[in-house]
């Protein structure tokens, strides 16, 4: 790694990048597949340097304003840069812009979840959190090394190592002059692409293999919220160890009474466990009140309401990984159904 380099991000770090950036460079990707890929309107776009747009999203003050990005060529690649955003860092964006070549992304925000992304011909390949040292050579050339060489303490100086490795991969260098450029297309993120609903660390889980998991994937329709809803409620109760007679009767309801009077009932007796819950000495009460929680927003009276409380307070701290996943999957689930009704 060349001091001079180096010293080149260091720069461009501190100037620029000291509220949380996203970064993303992608190979044969224009500004079509750009808007595409973030869910964003060319036909509204505007011509704006980072500098301005930087200063157009800090200084909102407008409840719900929408997230933006600038985006330009950069030798042959196209870079998007988004001011306190993070599209760009999604496996699902990442996937679509390097259908036809390579993306990568520089994530910083702040130092411990700082992350360099690869991705090529539709593949997610490597995802490198910059603080922690790299375990094998994953990303493309010496990307790996040069990160590694500054030391996990020096926040600057990763951030700055890490924009170097994204130079190494795309052979292009980010300069002041490209953030001051006042003729950067300013877009904004209306529409963001859905979530996989399998992630891809999960693609080949052994839940997915589960018969009541596969009839939630092979037709995910309205009509699957309430299964979604007991499967999420169920790994979090079984991830809790709660056991108790009026837990066993409520995950009964869930799968598949609809009994109005019944409900009520049912949320009573789960009511009363939690106080009982909350009076437990030691430390193993904390996952059993938040199965608790969740069992009691399970028993809404509306099911869509329900299961989104349901997937909002779903704590997985204490879960096995097959817990975990189908914790992860379901919610992904419920997402879609949402914004497909939507």
């Amino acid at each position: 790694m060349r001091e001079d380099d180096f010293t080149h991000y260091e720069g461009l770090v501190s100037a620029w990048f000291s509220d949380p950036t996203c970064l993303t460079w992608c190979e044969a990707s224009g500004l079509d597949d750009v808007a595409r890929a973030f869910g964003a309107d060319l036909a509204a776009a505007e011509s704006m340097s980072f500098e301005d747009a930087q200063l157009e999203q800090y200084n909102a003050d407008i409840p719900g304003i929408l997230p933006s990005l600038v985006a330009g060529t950069i030798g042959d690649w196209t870079l998007v840069v988004e001011p306190n955003g993070c599209e760009g860092a999604r496996p699902e964006v990442l996937k679509v812009l390097s259908a036809r070549g390579r993306a990568v992304n520089v994530l910083l925000d702040g130092g411990q979840y700082d992350r360099l992304s690869y991705a090529a011909a539709g593949r997610l390949l490597a995802v490198r959190l910059t603080s922690s040292p790299s375990r094998s050579d994953r990303l493309p050339g010496d990307a790996d090394a040069v990160i590694d060489a500054v030391g996990t303490d020096d926040v600057i100086g990763l951030q700055a190592a890490t924009l170097l490795a994204a130079e190494h991969i795309t052979g292009v260098r980010l300069t002041e002059e490209w953030l001051l450029d006042g003729a950067l297309t300013r877009l904004l993120v209306e529409r963001p692409l859905p979530d996989d609903i399998v992630p891809d660390q999960l693609r080949d889980h052994r839940v997915l293999n589960r018969p009541e998991v596969r009839a939630i994937l092979d037709d995910l329709s309205p009509d699957k919220v309430a299964p979604i809803r007991y499967l999420m409620t169920e790994a979090v109760v079984q991830g809790s160890q709660l056991s108790h007679p009026a837990v066993d009767e409520a995950l009964e309801f869930l799968r598949g009474d609809d009994d109005t009077t019944r409900r009520r009932e049912v949320r009573r007796q789960v009511a009363l466990l939690s106080d009982d819950v909350a009076r437990e000495p030691g430390s193993d009460w904390t996952p059993r009140r938040a199965a608790v929680k969740v069992l009691l927003d399970a028993l809404g009276d509306d099911l869509t309401e329900s299961a989104d409380a349901v997937a909002g307070h779903a704590y997985m701290g204490h879960l096995t990984d097959d817990q975990k996943a189908i914790v992860v999957i379901m919610k992904r689930c419920l997402h879609r159904i949402s914004r497909t009704a939507s």
